[in-house]
């Protein structure tokens, strides 16, 4: 089963954040549930995680960084989008720089993974923090003009993406779901 992390302060918003990636993932064929960012969460119930991000102004989740701790632990695989990308980041001690990026740009691949063949794409962004530097605990995997918009943590199946994959990219929802 996947477990979908809510990051919506607003219950409105996940209309636009989380909605489409249940979407994704019942259309898949894959069974779901759906919890908070700040609940207390028991993640080894589950195969894999999914992170959800939200609305550009939104980021009460910032202030539950230590409920995400024990993820650490979690043996599954996990997707963290745009503010899952963020949990992820700071977790694995990396720190965000405030690049707001809003739109449609070119990601170019850095080293192959398994959620995306293509070598360059173009993916959708909202966001107000990003990583330009990591330390050795994440691997990067892909690029937007200099921002690390795509990385995996190092020994882990944990991918972290600055951008929306349920706006333009919907095949790296299901690849995950295939891992």
């Amino acid at each position: 089963m996947i477990l979908i992390i809510s990051c919506c302060k607003i219950s409105f918003s996940e209309e636009e954040f989380v909605r489409p990636i249940i979407d994704i993932i019942r259309n898949f064929g894959q069974k779901y549930c759906v919890r908070k960012y700040y609940e207390n969460i028991c993640f080894n119930k589950y195969e894999k995680i999914i992170i959800s991000g939200t609305a550009l102004m939104d980021s009460d989740y910032l202030n539950y960084i230590k409920n995400f701790e024990k993820l650490k632990d979690f043996e599954g695989k996990v997707l963290g989008i745009c503010a899952g990308y963020q949990i992820l980041a700071r977790i694995y001690e990396n720190i965000l720089s405030k690049i707001e990026k809003i739109g449609v740009y070119r990601v170019k691949i850095i080293r192959k993974n398994p959620l995306i063949e293509e070598k360059e794409f173009y993916a959708y962004f909202l966001h107000r923090y990003a990583l330009k530097n990591t330390n050795n605990n994440l691997e990067i995997l892909a690029k937007q003009n200099g921002e690390i918009c795509m990385f995996k943590v190092v020994s882990k199946d944990f991918y972290g993406l600055s951008f929306s994959p349920e706006v333009l990219n919907k095949h790296i929802l299901e690849n995950f779901a295939r891992l």
